[in-house]
């Protein structure tokens, strides 16, 4: 934590913007019961927890930097998705309620992230904003004059890549300003001890005792 005396006020700050993939951040509808199912739903959040941590290892300077933590939600995409209507079909045959509220699933991971890197130090907000990633995200950066775009890059095979620009590799276009394509091959499980937060000092050491 700093000092009153060297508190940088948020004007001031460096900016810099961590967009995440709401496909990982928003756990998918478990329609089984298997242990892949969880596993799967596990593991991308886990991805999201070490790209976060990625930047604050290689980025962020927690006395001179805010962080804003952003997803995107496509209510036109996200509307009538695989898992909503597997959940659906499900219904048919029990009381569950199926509404997933998406915005408020994801704002609620993204201030557990938050969280993470307040304990240890760091500055930051959230937002879900609504509409396509390749477009909101680089608005969303103009808007708060950010300085550095991280962006948590979608798995995508070698055939797909030379087909069509990835959402992550639009918004790197359109940002305005530097950007880095955070991969999973970037992430290794130990980057995650990076949001540790301190252990406690000892204020006063043990004397020996004399004669």
């Amino acid at each position: 934590m700093s000092s009153p005396q060297n508190y940088i006020p948020l004007s001031l700050r460096r900016k810099i913007v961590i967009a995440l993939d709401p496909d990982l951040l928003i756990p998918a509808p478990i329609t089984d019961d298997t242990p892949e199912a969880a596993t799967s739903s596990t593991t991308n959040r886990f991805l999201t927890y070490k790209t976060v941590a990625w930047a604050k290892a290689n980025l962020i300077r927690p006395t001179e930097d805010h962080v804003f933590l952003v997803t995107c939600i496509d209510p036109a995409s996200s509307a009538m998705d695989s898992g909503v209507l597997s959940a659906m079909w499900t219904s048919l045959f029990s009381d569950q309620d199926i509404h997933v509220d998406k915005p408020k699933v994801a704002e609620q991971a993204l201030k557990s992230l938050s969280e993470a890197l307040n304990r240890v130090g760091v500055s930051s907000s959230v937002e879900v904003v609504m509409g396509e990633l390749g477009e909101k995200i680089p608005e969303y950066v103009h808007l708060h004059r950010g300085e550095i775009l991280v962006v948590q890059a979608p798995e995508r095979n070698a055939l797909v890549s030379s087909m069509w620009y990835s959402w992550a590799d639009v918004c790197a276009q359109k940002a305005g300003c530097p950007t880095v394509l955070v991969k999973k091959t970037d992430l290794p499980d130990n980057v995650a001890v990076a949001l540790d937060p301190p252990l406690p000092t000892a204020t006063t050491a043990e004397e020996p005792t004399g004669n």
